[in-house]
């Protein structure tokens, strides 16, 4: 894990090879790509913060299916764009960085009796929202940046799975009822689908991996920047559907990607919030880490796969106020 000096050193590393790529000038969003990536390699540290991205976890898909990747898609490679020049002018992050304070409290990381291996998202004072696939690890959670550090941790009461989950991972989505409210934490608004819709990045955090790998690092809450390729799983790429390409839920799903440097969701993330700012600049919880695209070629660091949380709003509030 990187210190907060070179984390800031990095940042400094891509501020520059942001500037060197604008100044460039070039024609299209993919030269601008890869005028960035030539002028960073070797001066940033590429992995960072898959099949699904659980800890001990296997269900979803194996990565490595051939066909059209992030850097095929026209609309990714826009909004990498956009999010680069909100970067310069610092209205964003790229690189995954510790969180720091109590930003995002309401991220929490969920496990079972012996250890944490996912991460969610306190909603309510009672319930924390996370993944379907996280059935295993549905004991407890733990409120604080670091599970190997002070924290507060509270009991699960129940849980109650979407009733429609399958292991497709469709409808990837489970509440855990604690025992006793979680105190002085403000629990997340849900995003609206207006928000979402226009968003063009979001930002995810999360307890998990810290290597390309899944296999090193899990425990400390972490936050990167990501841009959207797909909001509703419903455009195409090359002619294909979004759903053939990255393997989502057509209007269920949101498909986000790397940010210039492998920067992704990995194992132990999964169930974790993917933010959006509304009008307000105010984070809004907009989807909940599901699994990696189809056509990675690494378990972590080629994009993810994001349940909406608009599309099941009748759900989530019904099963809260049943809480």
């Amino acid at each position: 894990m990187a210190t907060r000096t070179s984390q800031s050193r990095q940042h400094d590393a891509i501020i520059g090879a942001i500037k060197h790529a604008q100044a460039s000038a070039p024609k299209d969003d993919r030269e601008f790509l890869h005028a960035f990536r030539e002028h960073a390699r070797g001066k940033i540290a590429a992995p960072s913060k898959s099949a699904a991205r659980s800890i001990g976890l296997t269900v979803g898909r194996t990565p490595g299916a051939p066909g059209p990747r992030l850097e095929d898609d026209p609309r990714y490679l826009a909004n990498v764009r956009k999010l680069t020049k909100r970067t310069v002018a610092n209205a964003r992050i790229i690189g995954g960085n510790d969180v720091v304070g109590k930003e995002f409290d309401d991220c929490v990381a969920v496990g079972d009796d012996v250890q944490f291996g996912c991460t969610g998202t306190l909603i309510a004072p009672n319930v924390v929202l996370t993944a379907g696939h996280c059935e295993i690890l549905h004991t407890r959670i733990f409120v604080g940046n670091d599970t190997a550090k002070a924290g507060r941790v509270f009991r699960v009461k129940r849980y109650v799975r979407h009733p429609k989950w399958d292991s497709g991972l469709n409808n990837d989505l489970m509440l855990l009822i604690l025992e006793k409210p979680v105190t002085g934490v403000a629990p997340r608004k849900l995003a609206t689908a207006a928000v979402i819709d226009a968003a063009t990045d979001a930002r995810v955090v999360g307890y998990g991996t810290t290597d390309i790998a899944g296999t090193k690092g899990y425990g400390r809450k972490q936050h990167t920047d990501v841009p959207i390729a797909s909001s509703a799983c419903s455009g195409r790429v090359k002619g294909r559907s979004d759903g053939s390409v990255y393997g989502c839920h057509a209007g269920k799903e949101l498909v986000a990607g790397k940010p210039l440097l492998l920067h992704d969701t990995c194992r132990g993330d999964s169930g974790g919030p993917l933010y959006i700012a509304n009008k307000q600049a105010r984070w809004t919880l907009a989807g909940v880490t599901s699994r990696g695209t189809d056509h990675a070629s690494t378990m972590c660091g080629d994009g993810g796969i994001y349940t909406r949380v608009d599309k099941y709003a009748t759900w989530i509030a019904a099963a809260v106020k049943s809480a």
